[in-house]
């Protein structure tokens, strides 16, 4: 096999390259279809000015009135982007480069997204795809599953569940093998080394060299991810470096700002873009202006996506419409069930201050402080 290639391209500086290609690739981001779990997010509170303050207050006065503190792995929210939304939002970006785009959009264990715009005229032909959880051992790891045949998407999204729900490894090994039968279908290992389960990074990056041994002759690349640290990425183009691995972009958005990073390909078709990936061992990415704005920043600007008021999303304009609770019965419902008069009064000062901090007005002396505090810059 050819030996891999990967260059990265960051623009502006190089806007003069974008002009040998023909087509920009989006790969990995989610629309609302996706349920984000809300277990982490206690983790971020604690780590966002003033934010902190009120809700460590809170919870105690919290476990002072019932005698615990509440249970977010209970909870998750939806992204505010509809499957035409999001996918319009990556073509723009694309588009405003010069390139065709290719928008790929993978929803956790879901393919709504891709087989809603399959229905649509002026969207028809955009790739069914998802971003697969896949338990291992006492972690897991998140498989982006790229350009599903559209007559087969819903049978092989239902195996792909069933292994999440009940994790068999041989079953594992089934599913991965009839995936990469199809030479038109991309296999990625999506941020390989994030500590999602919270084992610490020395157990998380043992398990992932396991994982490779055991199912990397089925991996077609290794993803570097615009929502990452710098770091963590340069990592992770270093050990596909020495495993003889490819490495394509991956920008993981969830809220309204377009992917930071993207491929960019001289393919006209995502089947042709996947035959350069598999079997060329080539892959251009281009480094989006965005991805230089230190990471807690950006992080904020997806916070506040999350909970500002979106009008167009009709009855669900608020947050509270779109956080949504599993109950003890096995059903669900939205956190606006549980407060009708709306969220509680400690909650908008909070709000406030994600959205002052994430505001334009303010993204160039935050930019300037997170820098000289030594926040990771991407």
């Amino acid at each position: 096999m050819p030996t891999p290639r990967t260059q990265m391209h960051f623009l502006p500086d190089d806007r003069a390259v974008v002009r040998g290609f023909l087509t920009g690739v989006s790969l990995h981001s989610h629309t609302e279809h996706s349920k984000e779990g809300l277990r982490g997010l206690p983790r971020y509170l604690e780590q966002m000015p003033v934010v902190a303050q009120f809700y460590r207050y809170e919870m105690k006065r919290h476990k002072e009135n019932t005698g615990f503190v509440p249970d977010f792995s209970k909870a998750y929210w939806r992204g505010p982007l509809s499957a035409a939304a999001a996918y319009d939002l990556e073509r723009g970006q694309i588009e405003k480069l010069g390139l065709e785009a290719i928008v790929s959009l993978t929803d956790h264990d879901n393919i709504d997204a891709g087989t809603l715009l399959n229905t649509e005229n002026r969207t028809k032909g955009a790739p069914v795809s998802v971003e697969w959880t896949v338990p291992f051992h006492e972690i897991y790891f998140h498989l982006g599953i790229h350009n599903l045949p559209v007559e087969v998407s819903a049978s092989l999204m239902n195996q792909m569940a069933e292994y999440t729900r009940a994790p068999q490894p041989d079953r594992l090994g089934s599913i991965m093998e009839k995936l990469d039968a199809d030479p038109s279908v991309l296999i990625v290992l999506n941020h390989p080394l994030w500590d999602m389960s919270s084992v610490g990074s020395a157990r998380t990056r043992a398990l992932f060299k396991e994982f490779l041994e055991a199912y990397g002759n089925r991996i077609h690349a290794l993803e570097i991810n615009g929502l990452r640290s710098r770091l963590e990425n340069m990592e992770v183009v270093k050990i596909a470096q020495e495993i003889g691995q490819v490495v394509v972009s991956g920008g993981d958005r969830h809220g309204c700002e377009a992917n930071a990073l993207i491929n960019m390909t001289r393919a006209t078709t995502l089947a042709e873009f996947v035959d350069e990936i598999r079997n060329d061992r080539s892959s251009d990415i281009a480094v989006l202006p965005q991805y230089r704005e230190p990471l807690v920043l950006r992080h904020l600007l997806t916070a506040w996506d999350a909970a500002r008021e979106h009008p167009q999303l009709a009855n669900r304009k608020q947050w509270i419409n779109r956080v949504f609770v599993r109950l003890d019965d096995g059903g669900e419902c939205p956190i606006s069930a549980f407060w009708p008069d709306g969220a509680p009064a400690w909650i908008n000062p909070c709000l406030n201050v994600v959205g002052l901090l994430a505001s334009q007005f303010l993204r160039t002396p935050f930019r300037v402080a997170s820098l000289a505090a030594g926040s990771t810059v991407l």
